[in-house]
Order: structure tokens, then sequence, then C-alpha cells
């Protein structure tokens, strides 16, 4: 499945310098929902989304291009933050189709011009993208372009395992701790669990009887589009 937005770690680190730069979306993960307060407002489901940059013309200490990340709420709320970004990043606004369902994977491999400034504590952190000189394309990266789809992810625990499940375990295990630990801690995660104890106790309670009275269904194969959603 894809990635859709809709409008209804600590340590020793090289931080990005103060400045504007050029940018390539190269991987987008799905950490989940989970309740998260903000200030003074109450807690509130959030579907949460992190969106990574590598900056090819800025080298680190081991000679790879700088890597940053912004985090969102899965939302294109003409309010949202990820729909003011990805609004500037194209340079056009969204159509109401678009506004239904728009294809976060559109964006991988796409470059743009990210503003940089650094947090009191020296982090640096993402304030602004914009679309580059020339409009957003798609580009080579240094790094694999890849998508951590966590409806994926949940399928091998909730007894649905495929290779698509596997792919996303692979990414899983490359993904920053935090990160990881949010992935854990969210409710599709936990609704995933849940199915794939039951899926077990369904199955050691069914027995040669349930095998024997199981009534095969033919496959339904539909027509259909995949039209991508230009970027």
């Amino acid at each position: 499945m894809g990635l859709i937005a809709s409008s209804s770690g600590g340590g020793e680190f090289e931080a990005v310098p103060i400045g504007t730069h050029r940018a390539i979306c190269y991987k987008l993960a799905d950490a989940g929902t989970r309740d998260e307060k903000f200030k003074d407002e109450d807690a509130k489901k959030r579907h949460t989304i992190f969106i990574f940059f590598e900056l090819p013309d800025l080298r680190t200490s081991k000679d790879q291009p700088f890597s940053i990340f912004k985090q969102y709420t899965l939302s294109l709320n003409e309010n949202s933050a990820l729909h003011k970004d990805l609004k500037s990043w194209r340079g056009k606004s969204f159509t109401e189709a678009e506004l239904k369902s728009f294809d976060m994977a559109n964006i991988l491999g796409v470059n743009c011009d990210i503003e940089v400034e650094h947090t009191a504590g020296g982090r640096a952190k993402i304030v602004s993208i914009f679309k580059p000189d020339g409009g957003a394309k798609k580009v080579a990266t240094v790094n694999d372009q890849v998508m951590f789809d966590l409806e994926d992810y949940c399928k091998e625990f909730s007894g649905e395992s495929c290779d698509e499940s596997k792919n996303a375990c692979d990414i899983f295990a490359d993904l920053p701790a935090f990160l990881c630990e949010m992935i854990e801690g969210s409710y599709e995660l936990a609704a995933a669990y849940s199915k794939g104890r039951k899926a077990e106790a369904s199955e050691s309670q069914g027995g040669l009887a349930a095998m024997s009275s199981a009534k095969k269904k033919p496959a339904v194969v539909e027509d259909f589009e995949d039209d991508d959603i230009p970027f």
C-alpha cells in the first residue's frame, strides 16, 4: 500500500550549517498514530510522518552527503505544515482531487531548496522548503530512495506476512532508534499484534474438522487504473 496524505537521538552529531541548501528527498517514513499533546492542548490522535533529505553540496567528515529530516502530521488541511511545505515545494496549489488523495511516494527523489536554522541546543531544523530554480525534478541520490510503509510492516505481525511486509522489516531495521520507538508505540502496530494473536488462537482451535469444512473462494480479478498523481 502507499502512504497517502489527505485534507479530511543523542550522542555526537554533525549539524547541517545554517542557510539555504539544495536538497533531495530520499526517504519517507510513516511513524503511525499516537496520542500527542502540544503545550496547553488536550491530547489528540496524530498520524506522523518523516521526510528525509540529503544535501548534495554538503559533505560530512565521512565524505557522505549531509542528511536532515522534518516531522509532519499526515494532513493536507490548508493550515497544516505538510500542506504549506508541499505547496511551496511544488510552486502550485493542490487540486481538489489531490487534496482528497495525494500519494506521498511522488516526492521521493524530487529536488528542492531548504532553509535551515539551529535550535538553542545546536540541532539543525528545516524551517522552509522551496521550489528550486528550474522547477522540482526527479534526480538521483547517493542514499537509496525508500519508503517505510507502516501498513505493509504491520502485515508481518497480523498473520499476513508477504514480500512487502518483509521488505518493510528491512527498511525498519535501518531507521533511527527514536523513530523505531515511535512506530512500536503506534496504534496501528498494536492492532496488528492483536490481530496476529487472534489468528494464532483461531488456527490452534481449528483442527482437521475446520480444514475439511473450509471452502475455497474463487479469485476475483478487477480491472483498475493506477495513474500517478504528478508532483
